[in-house]
């Protein structure tokens, strides 16, 4: 059999997870009724041509409700030139590194972060060394990765942290990308605003998506926020690399964009309420402050000789609860779990009374501890 001349056909860690799992905590906002009647709506009034290529840069009319968007979220003053449309938010990432990466080439990632990062950089023949959120004291780099509220941990990046990396990556000559996939799930504190003149001079760029914030990824439509003359860079390679992105597609995600977001917040807010009761009757990690924003929490393990991994694929085995061990977002986090709590209320009381059922069954793992519950607590305290 032919080698591959890359190891992306071989399965991650996360995917093997995914796979033996029958759900997630995935975010299951309630959007189907507005896109199956906002799509042929939006159709008809941009004009839809199937019997052409589409724009590589993106439909005119969908960037610009990218560009207004932008700007009302960000105080930013950007039009459709600085944007492209892309296949998913992890194109614009593949179309970024594509573009401005050599073999070789060193990117700071923020760590700890999503396993698609590692995947492509590596893959592209970089070398990833971890960079803090904070943008002091970063050696040097072609590239710096950043995300905010960032996965798996929450974090929202601090007012002037971006602007520090911006500038940090403007006297290196190179490019700040930022991760935004989750900028509408900030649930604790606000969000920073942006500078239209670091944009501007050409050393950042912005990726977003449908995805996580409109819970469409079966859409398959993102985003890059550039400089227009960086925009236009990206638009000749992504031209050589892909067609353009699908017009279907497209007219669904000018659909989602008309819809408000702001019911989403205390939705996600009551998800997280859930979470955190039924955490505090589980021993098994350490306590753990909300997360500001995004979908998952970032536990440690309080059993230090447990293992991630195994933790997980016991956890999984023995009660169909999906969570996520940490060396899939960083080296070294094999005392960490992801867990996400995105989904429904009653699908999460659902899985935390699987783990709180396994806990009185007294079941132990390495180390000879077990997934036990808090004294003095009750579990009908994390119900509704």
């Amino acid at each position: 059999m032919i080698t591959p001349c890359r190891r992306w056909h071989e399965l991650s860690l996360i995917e093997r997870q995914a796979r033996a799992a029958q759900g997630s905590g995935d975010p299951t906002w309630d959007l189907a009724e507005a896109l199956l009647h906002g799509l042929p709506t939006s159709a008809g009034r941009v004009g839809f041509r199937a019997g052409n290529y589409p724009d590589p840069r993106g439909e005119p009319e969908l960037r610009r409700r990218i560009a207004a968007r932008e700007n009302a979220k960000y105080g930013l003053s950007v039009d459709e030139d600085h944007i492209v449309v892309t296949h998913g938010a992890t194109e614009a990432l593949f179309l970024l590194a594509h573009t401005f990466l050599d073999p070789g080439d060193r990117v700071a990632v923020q760590a700890p972060s999503v396993l698609f990062y590692r995947d492509i950089l590596e893959n592209l023949g970089a070398v990833v060394v971890p960079l803090d959120a904070e943008p002091d004291g970063a050696a040097p780099a072609r590239m710096r990765w950043v995300h905010s509220p960032s996965n798996p941990d929450g974090l929202v990046l601090a007012d002037g942290a971006m602007a520090g990396h911006a500038e940090a990556a403007g006297a290196d000559d190179a490019l700040l990308l930022v991760d935004q996939v989750y900028d509408e799930l900030i649930v604790s504190g606000e969000r920073p605003r942006e500078n239209q003149a670091l944009l501007d001079a050409g050393h950042v760029a912005k990726v977003n998506s449908v995805s996580k914030s409109f819970g469409c990824p079966g859409i398959r439509v993102g985003w890059i926020t550039t400089a227009p003359a960086v925009a236009r860079m990206l638009t000749g390679v992504a031209e050589r690399l892909r067609m353009g992105p699908s017009l279907v597609a497209q007219r669904a995600a000018a659909a989602l964009l008309e819809q408000p977001l702001d019911g989403n917040l205390p939705m996600l807010a009551e998800r997280r309420a859930v979470a955190v009761r039924a955490l505090s009757l589980l021993d098994v990690f350490e306590p753990a402050a909300p997360p500001a924003g995004g979908l998952c929490f970032w536990l440690k393990l309080t059993d230090p000789t447990a293992g991630a991994r195994r933790f997980c694929d016991r956890t999984l085995a023995e009660t169909g609860v999906r969570l996520m061990p940490g060396p899939g977002f960083w080296r070294g986090t094999d005392d960490r779990v992801r867990l996400a709590f995105g989904a429904a209320p009653e699908y999460l009381d659902a899985a935390f009374g699987r783990l709180h059922r396994l806990a009185d069954s007294g079941a132990t793992g390495a180390g000879g501890r077990g997934i036990r519950s808090r004294p003095d607590r009750s579990l009908r305290q994390v119900s509704r």
